[in-house]
């Protein structure tokens, strides 16, 4: 075997690896209840009380919080947030020959976790958290023409050809929400694109949008929490003895994602207004999503109807982090409608594994 055929074989097992990558496992946040009282319970009563608290600990610590229910969650919360800041650097069609554009957009993203998928339809297990994840963003773009930034180019490309672009947005929606919902969302990207080969006319009606690259740094967050009651007995029908957890839990989700987006794009225009493009593209996420919240509060225990245990559930969530996939590649195809420096675009984008996304927005371009 060659060495180039050795060194391609190798580039593709580490990115196979690279596609399926959780850079930190999950640490799982638990339940914990302490501080058990037995007032006027005799010997085998306080074992059974016990054993029944430690049977509510274990129906919340092996399905709730058992590690691979959070990783799942997590890893999907991560990869939907990542996913939703993509559209932003390069929206839409942006012709050639244009030296400003301002753009306005938006992007929703859901990601599917292990057990999740589209086609059989998204469930909701009972006493665990639901392996998707999903996130929106909006933001402004600003571009400019390599041609008003006069930055010497490397392999004698033309700068006339680079767009530099930066695209920003901090939304807070937890008033326009309420419910006791709390929802932040942000992005940050900064990036360039280069058209590799121009626009070409085939017929009067229709011309080749030319292939253009874009390459790009992301920072997305995500933030999002909410009040749930939580409801876990345990019942023994020797003695006759139950114990109870009653809580309001306050949980959250907060996602912190660096990406390197880089995307290849070109597409076909037709009838002077109308622009139907495709691209593929393949990016690299770094940081984190993390369970946040916690509760702590009573647990009470009855046996023949008398009260005979009390103790302390404590549920700490900020402990709960994990990784988005490391590396993601994604199909997109779009159209835009170009009403003279107007374009106004649509697109959705597919990405590994098993990310969706879809993409709107308006620019003006001069």
């Amino acid at each position: 075997m060659s060495l180039k055929k050795s060194r391609l074989i190798g580039y593709l097992v580490l990115a196979s690896v690279a596609m399926n990558c959780r850079l930190n496992e999950v640490q799982a946040f638990q339940l914990a209840i302490t501080n058990r009282n037995f007032p006027g319970a005799g010997a085998l009563i306080q074992t059974q009380l016990n054993q029944l608290a430690d049977n509510i600990q274990t129906q919340f610590n092996q399905t709730i919080a058992s590690a691979s229910n959070q990783s799942d969650f997590l890893n999907a919360v991560g990869n939907a947030n990542a996913f939703s800041a993509r559209s932003f650097l390069a929206p839409g069609v942006v012709p050639a020959n244009k030296t400003f554009f301002v753009n306005a957009g938006g992007s929703a993203a859901i990601a599917l976790g292990n057990g999740a998928s589209l086609s059989s339809g998204i469930t909701f297990p009972k006493n665990q958290l639901p392996p998707i994840g999903v996130s929106a963003k909006a933001g402004f773009t600003v571009g400019v023409s390599g041609r008003m930034i006069p930055i010497p180019l490397p392999l004698g490309l033309d700068s006339g050809r680079m767009m530099y672009s930066f695209s920003f947005l901090s939304a807070d929606l937890s008033n326009q929400i309420g419910r006791g919902i709390t929802l932040k969302t942000s992005q940050t990207s900064l990036g360039a694109s280069y058209q590799l080969y121009v626009p070409q006319a085939w017929t009067p009606l229709a011309r080749f949008d030319g292939i253009r690259i874009t390459s790009g740094l992301s920072y997305s967050t995500f933030d999002a929490s909410y009040r749930t009651p939580f409801n876990l007995s345990s019942f023994d029908s020797g003695t006759n003895s139950t114990v109870t957890w009653n809580s309001n839990v306050d949980l959250g989700v907060r996602s912190q994602v660096f990406s390197l987006t880089n995307e290849v794009k070109t597409g076909v225009r037709m009838l002077w207004l109308l622009d139907v493009y495709t691209g593929i593209g393949l990016d690299f996420n770094f940081g984190s999503s993390a369970i946040t919240g916690g509760s702590s509060g009573p647990v009470s225990g009855t046996s023949s109807g008398t009260t005979v245990f009390s103790a302390t559930a404590t549920l700490d969530g900020e402990s709960a982090s994990a990784a988005p996939t490391l590396a993601q590649f994604r199909y997109l195809l779009g159209t835009q409608v170009d009403l003279g420096p107007v374009g106004i675009y649509v697109q959705g984008q597919v990405s590994t594994p098993s990310v969706y996304a879809l993409n709107f927005g308006a620019h003006v371009a001069f």
